[in-house]
């Protein structure tokens, strides 16, 4: 319907263990993240109108009340431009996203954190979101600075580059320069780091296979990528100076890897520092 549930048994689970912390950890803040890459399928309908959004919202303080959770993440993706196979967009889910977002901060106490999940592609960053009437009510934006069009044409590239290139448009840096251009304020935007990895195959091995053609594998979470794709199984490590972004190619398997290791975090890190946003998170 149009109430907020949790999904399994197992979630419940290890939400009472994250808000169990807070006795050890008090300034721990816990919050419940909504959405996600084929989560959101009927958010359109439920948010365009006034009565949907209202009954979202109950549950949320409902359940932000009986978890003693502190807060909520939305995560729709995406508002106006779409996202996972056939969810429906609209129009109008921009202006319904900053009438959630108001009716949340109206509804939940004063102290509740509200943070939602942006990409960080030129489409949404122009579309979807009112940044202007959503940032005020909003504590942080998580910018999805990861999964951006690293294979976009059958083309090769950095998933989760932190600059520009001129192979390669899509950046963290980028879409920080976007944000500040247009009055968002810094200290709220957290920049994404990528505890995984996108494998593409069929890759030549000129350049390194970085900027060639090649076909979408899988995602390997960065604690298999160590194991499985070392250099003795014929990965070879290679690091881009300018995106500031790693990657392997494997010559006789002809397969291309990107992803973000220690150095690429370390630069995002003091890039969040240097830049005085609000921080880094990562996903996995």
């Amino acid at each position: 319907g149009n109430k907020m549930t949790i999904k399994n048994e197992a979630d419940t689970g290890i939400l009472k263990q994250f808000v169990a912390l807070k006795n050890k950890y008090p300034k721990l803040q816990v919050l419940i993240s909504f959405g996600g890459w084929g989560g959101c399928e009927t958010c359109s309908d439920v948010f365009s109108t006034d009565a949907g959004r209202k009954e979202f919202v109950a549950s949320v303080k409902e359940m932000l009340e009986y978890y003693h959770a502190d807060g909520i993440d939305l995560d729709w993706e995406s508002p106006v431009i779409g996202g996972y196979k056939n969810h429906k967009a609209s129009n109008a889910d921009k202006d319904n996203f900053t009438a959630l977002v108001k009716e949340l901060r109206i509804s939940l106490p004063a102290e509740s954190e509200i943070s939602f999940d942006a990409n960080s592609f030129n489409e949404y960053l122009q579309l979807s979101i009112d940044w202007q009437a959503v940032m005020p009510l909003v504590d942080f934006v998580n910018l999805v600075t990861y999964g951006l069009p690293a294979n976009k044409g059958g083309i090769t590239g950095h998933h989760a580059a932190l600059y520009s290139s001129s192979s390669q448009i899509d950046s963290a840096d980028k879409a920080i320069k976007t944000l500040d251009s247009i009055g968002v304020p810094m200290h709220k935007v957290i920049i994404g780091a990528a505890f995984y990895s996108f494998v593409v195959e069929n890759v030549d091995s000129i350049n390194n296979g970085l900027g060639r053609k090649g076909n979408f594998k899988t995602n390997i979470n960065y604690n298999k990528l160590i194991t499985d794709y070392t250099e003795t199984k014929g990965y070879h490590y290679y690091w881009d100076s300018i995106a500031q972004a790693p990657f392997l190619y494997n010559k006789q398997l002809q397969v291309f890897v990107t992803y973000d290791d220690k150095k690429s975090v370390a630069a995002k890190t003091q890039y969040a520092i240097d830049k005085n946003l609000g921080g880094i998170m990562f996903w996995k």
